[in-house]
Order: C-alpha cells, then sequence, then structure tokens
C-alpha cells in the first residue's frame, strides 16, 4: 500500500463529497487547488481511495486543506526519518492514473538498493495533478489527438499559477514551522513530460509575487523526458531562474523518445529538452547536469522510450543515488563528457 498526498486544480466528483477529479479545471478557478490523501493498493495498484481534506473558510480560525496536508507530511517526514519527492505528471494522465504513476514510482525508488544493500531509500510521496486529458498517440498532426496535445499544452500552461500558489504555501509554511518542529529531511520535486511545462509557467507565476527572489525550498529537482524547449536554461521567461529553487537540478534526456519526437516534428515544437539536453549546455549554471539516458533506454523494455523513470531498471539505480544526495561526479554508473557537460549512463553501474 502507498498513502499519496495530492493538490489538484481539477474539478471535483462529486462537488460536495468528491471521490475522484475530472479532466477540467476546478469551478472555482484555474489556481484553486483542493488537498487531500490517497490510498492506493492492489497488484496494478488499481484500487484508490481518495479522502480530500475538509476545508471550512469560515470557521474561526479557517479550516485549511493544504494546512491540514501539510502538517501530515510534516509529521511523517519527522518520525519516520523520509525526505518527501513531489510528482507533476505529463500529458495524457487522468488524476487516478496519476495516482498510480506515484504509487509505482513509490515502489520503484524504495525498492532493493544494488548501491546500497539493506539501505532502501524512504520516501514519501506527494502529487501535483493538474487537468490533463491529452493523447500520446503518434498521429497526423491535424488529427483530433494533436488537437488533444494542444490542448493539454494550454491546461498544463494554464496549471502554473496553481502549483506556484501550492508552493508559496509551502514556502510559508516552512518559514512559520516552530524550530522544533522542524525536520532534517529534505524536500524534492520530480517532473514527467509536460510536467516540466506546467514547472516553467509555474516559476513565472512565482515571480509576480516575490519578483526574481524566489525561496529555494528543494534540494533535488529532477526533469524527467521534459517535454519542454531545449533552450529552456537560457531565457528568464522560461526555466533560467529554476536553479534558484533548488540546490541541484538534474536534467535526464533520450534522443531516441518517441513521444517527444512527436512533439517535436508533428506538433510544431522546438528542439525538446527531453530529447536533446539543454541547447547551450557550456552556460548552464553550475547546479544543472544533464544526464544522457540514451545508451540504457531499449525499446524493448519502455516501447515510446519515454517512460524510462517507471521501466528502465538502470534509469530508477541513478535516480536513487540523486536523491540520496551524491555528488553528480561520483554515482557510479556515469561518464562525463567535458566538451558538451553532461553525462552519459552507463550499462555497468559497478
Amino acid at each position: 500500500m502507498s498513502t499519496i498526498y495530492f493538490a489538484t486544480n481539477r474539478n471535483p466528483l462529486p462537488v460536495d463529497n468528491p471521490s475522484d477529479f475530472g479532466s477540467q479545471f476546478s469551478p472555482d478557478g484555474l489556481a484553486n487547488l483542493r488537498f487531500g490523501r490517497a490510498e492506493v493498493t492492489g497488484e496494478d495498484f488499481n484500487q484508490i481511495q481518495i479522502q480530500v481534506a475538509p476545508e471550512n473558510l469560515f470557521s474561526d480560525p479557517p479550516l485549511l486543506g493544504s494546512q491540514t496536508i501539510f502538517e501530515e507530511v510534516r509529521r511523517e517526514m519527522q518520525e519516520e526519518a523520509e525526505d518527501t519527492l513531489i510528482f507533476i505528471h505529463g500529458f495524457n494522465t487522468s488524476f487516478r492514473n496519476a495516482l498510480r504513476q506515484v504509487a509505482q514510482i513509490h515502489q520503484r525508488l524504495t525498492a532493493e538498493d544494488p548501491l546500497n544493500p539493506g539501505n532502501p531509500l524512504k520516501l514519501n510521496m506527494c502529487l501535483f495533478s493538474w487537468p490533463s486529458d491529452g493523447s500520446l498517440l503518434l498521429t497526423d498532426p491535424r488529427s483530433q489527438n494533436a488537437v488533444a496535445y494542444r490542448n493539454d499544452r494550454l491546461d498544463a500552461a494554464a496549471s502554473g499559477a496553481a502549483f506556484a500558489r501550492g508552493f508559496l504555501k509551502i514556502a510559508d509554511f516552512i518559514m512559520q514551522t516552530q524550530p522544533e518542529e522542524r525536520c532534517e529531511q529534505r524536500l524534492h520535486l520530480m517532473t514527467h513530460s509536460m510536467g516540466a511545462y506546467v514547472l516553467r509557467h509555474a516559476v513565472q507565476e512565482i515571480r509576480t509575487f516575490v519578483g526574481n527572489r524566489i525561496p529555494r525550498i528543494f534540494d533535488q529537482i529532477l526533469l524527467l523526458a521534459a517535454d519542454e524547449d531545449d533552450d529552456a536554461f537560457d531565457h528568464d521567461h522560461k526555466l533560467h531562474l529554476l536553479p534558484r529553487t533548488t540546490r541541484h537540478v538534474s536534467v535526464y534526456f533520450n534522443r531516441n523518445d518517441l513521444a517527444l519526437w512527436a512533439s517535436d516534428r508533428l506538433k510544431g515544437n522546438p528542439a525538446r529538452l527531453g530529447t536533446d539536453g539543454p541547447l547551450q549546455p557550456l552556460q548552464l549554471p553550475r547546479n544543472v547536469y544533464p544526464v544522457d539516458c540514451t545508451a540504457v533506454v531499449s525499446r524493448f523494455a519502455d516501447p515510446t522510450e519515454h517512460s524510462y523513470h517507471l521501466n528502465v531498471d538502470r534509469v530508477v539505480i541513478d535516480i536513487r543515488q540523486v536523491l540520496r544526495n551524491r555528488p553528480a561526479d561520483e554515482i557510479p554508473g556515469r561518464r562525463y563528457v567535458a566538451d558538451s557537460n553532461r553525462y552519459r549512463l552507463l550499462e555497468d553501474y559497478r
């Protein structure tokens, strides 16, 4: 069983006592968030029980779902000595499938670690779910699938405001937590595919509140198969300021990623960050590390070569070491390529 905490700007189903969330925005606004927890069980993580945190803005003091969930997560981190990983999913993902994906990630990352025998990684899992309903199918750009993909990009961009709101709520919660109640555990962020595009727009929304003085609340940020422009770190209006929110950013990419190839060629986007890595790797901030997975991702294990964070053991092993805070140049099974400032994953990780 996996406990997944969540925040979402999707429409609640039903409105009064939600047991699920749909593919539209919350009727209370694009940035409106509902918080809660889900218990995910079953061999295929197909049994899901959702509990939305109660809210009452008119009580004295107001009852806030965010405060309830943040306090539960803080207590879990403190009592179980667990870091917390927040995940932003990509396109073509329902709310329940997003919960299943987070449960799978949790299972994979906390399994026995061959580089740390007898010491599996401990993680507390959180999900930010935005109203994605697009398609992954690789078809003609004039098809309904291409239209759905473009709609997802619009929804992803609009959801940046909701994630930004959650980010600032977390920053306030951390600042207001009394010293004796703080824990020594760390907070990480992982995005997959179009989740990086949500993050781009969240960074821009945060800037409207705090300018360029963005709080550093994350220890590690991992961008996996990012459906984002390859020049994202070069521009203020994209991800140039993202490294200020964290100690380290790892950018995992795969040159044979079929889904991102479709995003690039069929959907009219520029070269993708998750396919080619950063456009100007020699000019990256000192805490950004490109990781080339191409050599270890097999189409037999991952048919689209887009979900290697779930399907490819070799990539999962590397991600674990990043979350353990091992220095980038000391993680086994990497080869540093100086002329392109990137790490290549090797099959042999010992």
